[in-house]
């Protein structure tokens, strides 16, 4: 537990104990962290006595997180469909920017509304009135855990299975470098208090719809290899999307970088999908964080990019092709060591 959470954790439950409605959110395409993390919050301000009224944010719940104990508390609105000034206090978990709060419209918070960020990636911009940032940190279902812990709050099995799914999911089964021993330790004592957690791994890894493995299929078949083949892309053209008439959660782009990095010698992998004309999503993968920090590049390229150094993503507001152009002459200007190895 880091000196920064036993400091901070006192403040965050003091602004806690002096609001009644708490509003907490999912940012865009939710995972199992953003899930996880928010319906574990809203268990525990819930035992606290509060109004709690958790929202989807831009997109659907996703169906292979139906497991999740208490999902249906979980709103269908976003940011732009609430009244946020009914709202002592605004929870944001998980979300690096208030873009990950609403892509639909500018953000504005009410002056009578309290916000307080929790989240564990670098690229953070601290844009709350209290901001507790732990980069170090696997995910940040794990700083609930320590926060639950020095609050006195009992966690119990749906929180404790909530948390170890948030973790398990954003530690990539516990392969990812910021798997440290706290970490697994955390992991080890929500599983005690929840053995129950299989289930939901199976359905979050065995969930897939049969034109997303014909989208993976499609995008492996249209791999670009550049810098002496240590940088390798999947670009799939609107053209694809439009004639299968796919929705943008079908492309599976961050799935198909993923699949791109487990080749040897392929050192920097992204996946480009134009999901709405002159509209390219990124996801970009790296087999060497150390060396290769994609969030730089993800920062650089587009609207409203961040991540972590070995995972990363961001939105291109340009044709696919020059959007390609882009992101190769970022990479190149960034890591000017790929392609001399």
């Amino acid at each position: 537990m880091t000196d920064q959470i036993r400091e901070m954790a006192p403040t965050i439950l003091e602004a806690i104990q002096k609001s009644n409605k708490i509003l907490l959110h999912c940012h865009p395409y939710p995972d199992p962290d953003s899930v996880g993390s928010v319906l574990a919050m809203s268990a525990v301000l819930k035992k606290l006595g509060k109004n709690v009224t958790p929202i989807i944010g831009d997109t659907d719940y996703p169906q292979s997180l139906m497991e999740f104990p208490n999902c249906k508390w979980i709103q269908s609105k976003n940011y732009t469909q609430i009244n946020s000034n009914e709202f002592d206090l605004f929870l944001i978990l998980d979300s690096s920017s208030p873009s990950q709060i609403t892509q639909i419209a500018d953000i504005n918070f009410p002056d009578s509304m309290n916000t307080i960020v929790i989240d564990h990636h670098a690229t953070n911009s601290k844009f709350g009135n209290i901001n507790l940032v732990e980069p170090t940190y696997s995910s940040t279902s794990q700083i609930l855990y320590e926060l639950f812990k020095l609050w006195g709050v009992e966690v119990n099995p749906d929180i404790a299975v909530c948390l170890f799914m948030g973790i398990f999911a954003d530690t990539g089964g516990f392969k990812y470098q910021k798997s440290t021993p706290d970490t697994l330790q955390a992991a080890s004592e929500l599983a005690k208090i929840n053995p129950d957690y299989h289930k939901l791994i199976f359905n979050l890894e065995n969930n897939k719809k049969p034109i997303e493995v014909e989208m993976t299929g499609l995008a492996l078949s249209s791999i670009q290899k550049y810098f002496s083949d240590h940088v390798v892309l999947s670009v799939i053209p609107y053209e694809e999307i439009k004639k299968r008439n796919l929705s943008k959660s079908d492309a599976m782009e961050g799935l198909v970088a993923s699949l791109l990095k487990a080749v040897i010698g392929w050192d920097l992998v992204a996946s480009l999908v134009e999901a709405e004309p002159n509209v390219v999503t990124v996801s970009l993968r790296t087999r060497d964080e150390n060396r290769f920090d994609v969030s730089r590049i993800a920062k650089i390229v587009g609207e409203k990019g961040g991540g972590h150094r070995g995972a990363a993503g961001t939105t291109i507001l340009e044709p696919l092709d020059k959007a390609k152009t882009t992101l190769l002459y970022a990479i190149e200007k960034t890591f000017p060591e790929l392609g001399k190895q």
